[in-house]
């Protein structure tokens, strides 16, 4: 058995040769004829070749070198400078500042693709379409809950209340002592990958408790008891019922494992 993709075994049929120039002949592809010009072989396509005559429709073939001149001609080369073109619907809506830093690299951008001003014009609309989309917060949050279905299926309601109580219990006199906290934890929250996130360190927590970091010097970081005393308190605790009481519980009793360690 080898692994080579080819078979390195010389074949049993062999090209026929010219015996004089040992010139190995070939066979046309499919619908491709061979013709002969002062001396040079070309390959015609089938639509150029006359079956006939045996000779080239030189016609149809200067046709279509023409067309193909005249294509390469229409090419609309981008523009010195371009244009920020917003619809009409949107203009009312969001202002566009062709200085912004944003917008300047787009246009380089385009122009060293060699786009047209109508194409960048798709490109900007696009752009800001989903620029007005974010601006408008009812929208958005549509937006984001149509990705956590997605993502979640069936369970997304339910995830969102349980990670929202879970994350609460755990951060709730952290965000009491200090609103900037909160503040972020609710931003974060408002974007699908947010929860998502947070689902996720919520499920590492239940299958792994808390994990036992220590610094660079060697000490265990310490563990809060208030923190641990107040997740007691937690529905996800006290709840037998509920989707994280076991991962609640296995968090509680790590917690507490750890805050004894260190105190020795």
């Amino acid at each position: 058995m080898t692994d080579s993709l080819i078979d390195y075994a010389p074949g049993t049929d062999t090209p026929e040769t010219d015996p004089v120039n040992a010139t190995p002949t070939r066979t046309p592809p499919k619908g491709v004829h061979h013709y002969t010009l002062d001396g040079v072989t070309h390959e015609i396509p089938e639509n150029f070749w006359d079956p006939e005559t045996k000779s080239v429709r030189l016609a149809s073939l200067l046709k279509s070198h023409g067309d193909l001149r005249s294509r390469i001609g229409e090419r609309r080369k981008p523009p010195e400078a371009y244009e920020i073109r917003l619809p009409e619907d949107l203009q009312s809506a969001i202002s566009a500042d062709p200085d912004d830093p944003l917008a300047q690299s787009a246009m380089d951008w385009a122009r060293r693709h060699e786009l047209s001003q109508e194409a960048f014009d798709e490109l900007a609309e696009a752009f800001f379409r989903n620029e007005v989309q974010s601006l408008d917060p009812d929208c958005y949050r549509e937006t984001q809950l149509n990705a956590l279905n997605d993502a979640l299926g069936s369970d997304a309601e339910k995830v969102r209340k349980d990670v929202g109580q879970w994350f609460g219990a755990l951060m709730g006199r952290d965000f009491a002592d200090n609103p900037d906290l909160l503040a972020a934890a609710e931003e974060l929250a408002t974007d699908a990958r947010g929860v998502l996130l947070l689902k996720t360190l919520r499920d590492r927590l239940g299958e792994h408790g808390v994990p036992d970091r220590r610094s660079e010097t060697g000490a265990d970081s310490p563990i809060d008891e208030a923190t641990i005393r107040q997740t007691q308190a937690s529905e996800a605790y006290r709840n037998s019922n509920h989707s994280d009481h076991a991962a609640t519980h296995r968090w509680v009793r790590n917690a507490w494992q750890t805050l004894v360690e260190n105190d020795r």
